[in-house]
């Protein structure tokens, strides 16, 4: 990260492919800041579609087995997930069912066209500490780049903003600093990926919540259901 005074930050993200393509064991080098960021599956209708045409019945099974394994890596073990709304499906709700879907992710973002991201953030308070606040509480803001910039990783740049402003508070006041002390997002940061500057604008910053869905009562299912 950088940034003096009134300058904007900038956070330099990059791309660290896991190596054996399997997330779960894989261990993040201690030299650099990373978490692990998934891409979210396709919706079933949208994968049933895309294999209508496809009359290879080995392919068809690697592609669903893919989409699976997509599915299980975004729910265990992602901290930043980036997915996209389909058939015009308003991008708000889909973040809202992603983020109560992928409920260890803390940043999750719909991709609403190729420099716009709507981006939802869980604020949870850190483990072992007393707060009223819900642990389903966060905020969303849309993000926004010009041509060129790295969409995909705006989700990441705002997870690298929340760490960069807890590392700072936390240097002053000796302690540590729980998530749900962030502040409203700056208006903008600088995405800096391999050495190239984009300037990247976030805006319509809203709190809100995201508790999870009630179970259904075992009394109301039928015998159809069991």
């Amino acid at each position: 990260m950088t940034g003096e005074g009134d300058a904007v930050l900038g956070i330099h993200v990059t791309r660290y492919p896991v190596p054996t393509g399997d997330v779960y064991d894989h261990v993040l080098p201690d030299s650099l800041n990373l978490h692990t960021l998934v891409t979210a599956p396709l919706p079933v209708r949208i994968l049933e579609r895309r294999l209508k045409n496809v009359s290879n019945l080995s392919y068809r099974h690697e592609l669903e087995r893919e989409n699976d394994a997509q599915e299980r890596r975004a729910m265990s073990a992602a901290t930043v997930v980036v997915g996209r709304a389909y058939d015009g499906d308003p991008p708000p709700l889909v973040l809202d069912a992603m983020m109560r879907r992928y409920l260890l992710a803390t940043t999750i973002g719909v991709q609403i066209d190729e420099q716009t991201f709507l981006v939802g953030m869980r604020t949870r308070h850190l483990p072992g500490t007393v707060n009223v606040v819900d642990d389903n509480s966060g905020f969303t803001v849309l993000m926004s780049g010009d041509q060129g910039a790295p969409a995909a990783l705006f989700p990441s740049a705002l997870q690298g903003w929340s760490h960069w402003w807890r590392r700072e508070l936390w240097q002053l006041r000796g302690r540590p600093v729980a998530s749900f002390e962030l502040p409203e997002p700056p208006d903008e940061l600088d995405v800096i990926e391999a050495w190239r500057k984009h300037r990247i604008r976030i805006g319509n910053y809203e709190q809100t919540s995201w508790p999870q869905l009630p179970e259904t009562p075992r009394v109301a299912w039928g015998d159809d259901d069991l």
